[in-house]
């Protein structure tokens, strides 16, 4: 859904905010930096963006924000916890100044590729992979899942779907696959957080 000028002027602090302080702003802090005086419109402006999909409200919390979904970028996450339902976006390291309906209207963020895993796949240590969210993907698409055990673990690899048994295969003969039986999926030991739709790599010097 589109934004209003406010509402994106306001979304734009807030994502900020978070990146120099590591924590959602107050609803007083909020009205001053975009000039409203009054903690009804705050209010009212943060529950339209809250309906559009852009945040989350938590009730009872001074700073009761949680970002869904970005306004001028798309998020670099760090750790994402196992189990979360949501892509926990105030975890965000940095934000790629990327317009992200360049990659269509959907959810997306950011990874940062650790590793030689995927260099088959033109995919280097240091890129920046960009994933649409969602819990669906198809044979053959390259992936980011969440490993919970032993601990939490976020891995990029290509799917493979074979008679119920889910493998996220690396691109480098050098690392075996990860393979998970039907039990395993339905006990939460692997979950799709994401497909890679975009590629990003940050040029020297």
């Amino acid at each position: 859904m589109a934004l209003s000028p406010k509402e994106k002027e306001a979304l734009e602090f807030i994502e900020a905010y978070f990146v120099d302080n590591g924590f959602p702003p107050t609803v007083r802090e909020i009205g001053e930096a975009i000039g409203f005086t009054s903690k009804s419109s705050v209010y009212k402006l943060l529950r339209r963006l809250e309906a559009k999909g852009y945040l989350e409200i938590v009730p009872g919390e001074a700073r009761g924000l949680r970002l869904i979904r970005p306004a001028r970028g798309i998020p670099v996450l760090g750790k994402i916890p196992a189990g979360e339902p949501l892509i926990p976006y105030e975890d965000f390291e940095e934000v790629l100044p990327v317009d992200p309906s360049f990659f269509g209207e959907e959810k997306l963020f950011a990874l940062r590729v650790k590793g030689d895993s995927m260099v088959g796949a033109g995919i280097l240590p240091g890129d920046l992979v960009v994933i649409r969210v969602t819990e669906e993907a198809k044979n053959g698409e390259i992936v980011a899942a969440v490993l919970t055990e032993p601990e939490a673990e976020v891995t990029l690899k290509r799917l493979e779907l074979k008679d119920g048994t889910l493998v996220l295969k690396p691109e480098n003969p050098s690392y075996e696959p990860f393979v998970f039986e039907k039990e395993d999926v339905a006990r939460g030991r692997v979950k799709i957080l994401g497909v890679m739709v975009g590629l990003i790599r940050k040029g020297k010097g």
